[in-house]
């Protein structure tokens, strides 16, 4: 396994005497068969291809497959094991960890649950797991997980009754798969029967101390790893993650991830079983799109990218041929491939003449192609008449809707069909729409072209495919570095303080001045220039205009007296400690330009992650906001930009001027660099509105918080 870089290695272990090792001690291994004990010790000697000094133990002695059974784990003739598999109740598990720690060995495989997924008791006994692990530096996987499965070559560490089944059933795909949870884990794994063949399966459990990314992390450097597939309930460690994708993204190795525990309900369940982080899911989408994760929304759609990647390889599927038997299965493939966002493939006149040869006078040869049920009684036609798709520049995928099982007549048609589509530059996508399996089904799966078995799901694979291969490579891209930030009294309390700081690091306020009285009030408004805001300044207030704490629009000196005796009296009746109240702020009015908001907060799981989209008191409603994780470069902050409606604002549209998007863009990278640099005290920064002027003239920070 090639080494990893340096910058991209957050605590890599390169995990070598966990999947290659060289002994194994299997704690309470068990003589009765059917028992976990007794299979995880016939997957180690009698299911895997493991040559290596085995070790059993259980406290009641005997021998077991013409081996000793020591009674403790200290009679074990051996220092330095490289894995110890450990079945014992929950309550035994810190002393057999300590004890393994004292005979040196270098993994533990705790499969035992009923830790923190249980409560607080559980949680503490993970903690002391944790502090063994750093305190010893023997690592720990798990607990309550399901174990590792590798099968080229076959070592399976795990108590499954069904890894003796595991890769029996066909050629292996080089695809990596790491789950949290044992079931759905297995639940993938089965997907052989369709064709889909894992070659790694890495079960994390609980993930005290080894977690789903140190595996993402090693597969990406395993030359047997060509695409890599995870299904997380949390992540433990957003850093580790992220190096880890990015370690996968350099590799060429695309990273497709199931990310459950998106709903309030799921939060939970994912909580009771693994007691995992499951985290804000738009920070999740925002971190995966970045970062070149492929989400997938559910167990097929993981399975059908992952068969589709790993037949074509990374490349654009937007170009679409539709070639059919059925006219009704061809317009509800055209239906998907729009809804998709994909696009039905204009064929050549070559193409078309090329078919006409062959296909009947009332066969429909624009796309979709329709051969009508003559293709289902001369099977040749098929491969006459694909050859030319195949052939023809402006394909990329041609997409192939099998709506019945006809037995023997569908099973010709399919092999002709795959006679072409094995030879061909295009990518052939089989869509099995019966209910019925038959035999040119299990062709499809024999021959490696793992079906789709709806429309819906055949585009969307190809839509995420697509997007893929169009994601530019950001390595690196992370020029949003700290700022030197020097604070004179401490992080800011209020809105004056906070704009201040804004506008030393580059982002200016409008014309403006803190005012302590009425008069004062109204001596500033008369300086600044009418119409004038008025806006409470108080320590610890971040939303003034809920207690009536902002008067707007004020056109002379009257009504600024009145909005600041108005203000101070609201503020006294939402019960603001009087120490807090520091005046009122008195500010130009700013009437045109884009109100967005830009925000940066620190995400639990991630770090800072930067909000831009639509600003002003109407954000929560419009919900028009994308996101970044930070550090970013200029070309992310443009894409996040992109990614919302508002920015279509910013450019000139019937007469209106075109908006200063360069000047946003400058504040959101000096903004981004002042939160790093104001370090780990600071929980967010939000300016909203911060208003976009005409090209070249800039921004303007109407509001700032600072928590």
């Amino acid at each position: 396994m090639s080494a990893p870089r340096a910058d991209d290695a957050v605590r890599f272990d390169g995990l070598a005497g966990l999947t290659q090792p060289r002994s194994v001690m299997v704690v309470g291994a068990s003589t009765s068969p059917g028992t976990l004990g007794h299979t995880t010790v016939l997957n180690l000697l009698e299911h895997s291809d493991f040559s290596g000094e085995v070790y059993l133990v259980n406290p009641r002695g005997g021998e077991l497959m013409g081996r000793p059974l020591y009674r403790s784990i200290g009679e074990v003739p051996a220092q330095g094991i490289d894995v110890a598999l450990l079945l014992v109740p929950a309550e035994s598990a810190i002393a057999t960890l300590s004890a393994c720690a004292a005979q040196g060995v270098r993994y533990a495989i705790v499969f035992t649950g009923g830790f923190a997924e249980l409560g607080e008791a559980g949680r503490s006994v993970e903690a002391e797991m944790k502090a063994l692990a750093e305190r010893t530096g023997m690592r720990i996987y798990g607990p309550n997980c399901a174990g590792m499965t590798l099968l080229a070559p076959r070592l399976g560490l795990t108590f499954s009754t069904e890894f003796r089944n595991d890769g029996r059933s066909g050629a292996l795909s080089r695809i990596g798969l790491v789950t949290q949870g044992g079931g759905l884990g297995r639940s993938l794994m089965q997907g052989d029967e369709r064709g889909v063949r894992f070659s790694r399966w890495f079960s994390t459990g609980n993930e005290v101390d080894l977690d789903s990314a140190d595996f993402i992390h090693w597969l990406a450097h395993d030359p047997g790893t060509d695409l890599i597939c995870t299904v997380m309930e949390g992540i433990q460690d957003g850093a580790r993650f992220v190096a880890a994708a990015r370690a996968a993204r350099r590799a060429g190795k695309p990273l497709i991830a199931l990310k459950i525990g998106r709903s309030d309900f799921g939060k939970k369940a994912a909580q009771s079983h693994t007691a995992s982080l499951a985290g804000e899911d738009v920070v999740n989408d925002a971190v995966f799109s970045q970062h070149g994760v492929i989400r997938v929304e559910d167990l097929d759609e993981l399975l059908d990218v992952a068969s589709l990647i790993s037949r074509v390889g990374v490349r654009s599927l937007q170009r679409v041929c539709v070639y059919s038997s059925s006219g009704g299965a061809g317009v509800l493939s055209a239906d998907k491939v729009g809804e998709a966002g994909l696009a039905m493939a204009t064929l050549s006149d070559e193409t078309v003449a090329e078919m006409a040869k062959h296909a009947p006078s009332y066969a429909a040869l624009t796309n979709p192609v329709d051969l009508t049920t003559k293709a289902l009684v001369d099977p040749e036609l098929a491969r006459r008449c694909l050859a030319p798709l195949f052939a023809d520049p402006g394909v990329d995928v041609v997409l192939y809707p099998i709506t019945s099982n006809y037995a023997a007549s569908t099973e010709g048609l399919v092999r002709n069909m795959l006679d072409v589509a094995r030879t061909g530059t295009k990518a052939f996508v089989p869509v099995w729409m019966s209910s019925r399996r038959g035999p040119a089904h299990e062709l499809l799966v024999r021959e490696g072209f793992a079906p789709i078995y709806s429309l819906r799901n055949a585009t969307l694979a190809l839509q995420r495919c697509s997007g893929y291969a169009r994601q530019p490579d950001d390595d690196g891209d992370t020029a949003a570095m700290a700022a030197d930030v020097t604070l004179a009294v401490g992080l800011p309390c209020n809105e004056t303080q906070a704009k201040a700081l804004l506008a030393q690091h580059g982002v200016r306020s409008p014309h403006e001045a803190q005012a302590a009285s009425a008069d004062e009030a109204a001596a500033q408004a008369r300086r600044i220039g009418f119409p004038v805001a008025l806006k409470l300044v108080a320590d610890g207030v971040l939303h003034k205009s809920e207690i009536g704490g902002v008067a707007l629009h004020l056109r002379d000196e009257q009504q600024v007296r009145e909005a600041f005796d108005r203000i101070l009296s609201s503020a006294r009746r939402h019960q603001v400690p009087p120490q807090a109240i520091r005046g009122v702020l008195v500010s130009e009015m700013v009437t045109h330009g884009v109100e967005m908001l830009v925000g940066i907060h620190r995400d639990a799981v991630f770090g800072p992650v930067l909000s831009v989209g639509a600003g002003g008191v109407w954000v929560e409603v419009e919900a028009d906001v994308a996101r970044c994780h930070l550090p970013a470069g200029r070309a992310v902050l443009e894409r996040a930009l992109d990614k919302t409606r508002i920015a279509r604002k910013l450019a000139s549209h019937r007469g209106l001027p075109a908006r200063d998007r360069a000047a946003l863009i400058e504040a959101m990278q000096r903004m981004a660099a002042l939160f790093l640099g104001l370090g780990e005290g600071v929980q967010s920064l939000e300016v909203n509105p911060l208003v976009v002027l005409d090209d070249g003239q800039g921004v303007v920070a109407l509001d700032a918080v600072i928590e």
